[in-house]
């Protein structure tokens, strides 16, 4: 049985995320990841096996070179959580854990800019609260329009860096 706290030590832990971020958006193979980190593809069969068993990566597809079965490992499946049904409240844990590591990322990289010296000339990180009145419908809508203007925009010019969007959108009142 996988704990939430393998989770957490996995998340949190600097070479395990570098692996999960590194195929979050292109699946790559190990000996693509272990060029980008500088590795011997050797060192990572073990980190992976350990994200695989815990379902911070998955296998997106195979492909045969001569005899080999190369192997596309892939992290996309955590971006998209679902906090309704009975998937999110067996993996409570796992889905909280995830929001967590991502928001404290955000957090980190805030700390960073604030306490950097010298003092950066832009921000690395932005944060921005507001409130409106919705009904859930309004808000499910808005939701949807928010994600898929970003995904519109994910194209890549050059000279662009990546940033994460880490949207959490709440229900303040109960009616």
């Amino acid at each position: 049985m996988i704990d939430n706290l393998e989770i957490a030590k996995a998340l949190f832990d600097e070479k395990l995320n570098r692996l999960i971020e590194s195929v979050d958006e292109k699946p790559k193979t190990v000996k693509e990841m272990a060029e980008e980190f500088n590795e011997k593809p050797s060192r990572l069969y073990y980190p992976i096996q350990k994200l695989m068993k815990l379902g911070l990566l998955k296998v997106d597809h195979e492909e045969m070179i001569g005899n080999l079965t190369e192997k596309y490992y892939t992290s996309a499946h955590l971006e998209d959580m679902s906090m309704e049904g009975d998937f999110a409240r067996e993996n409570k844990e796992f889905l909280l854990t995830q929001i967590m590591a991502s928001l404290q990322r955000g957090i980190e990289t805030i700390r960073q800019d604030l306490e950097a010296d010298p003092v950066p000339d832009h921000s690395s990180a932005m944060f921005d609260e507001t409130k409106v009145s919705l009904t859930h419908e309004e808000w499910n809508d808005l939701n949807k329009e928010i994600a898929d203007l970003i995904k519109k925009r994910s194209r890549s010019s050059e000279g662009a860096s990546t940033y994460t969007y880490s949207l959490l959108t709440y229900q303040t009142e109960k009616k």
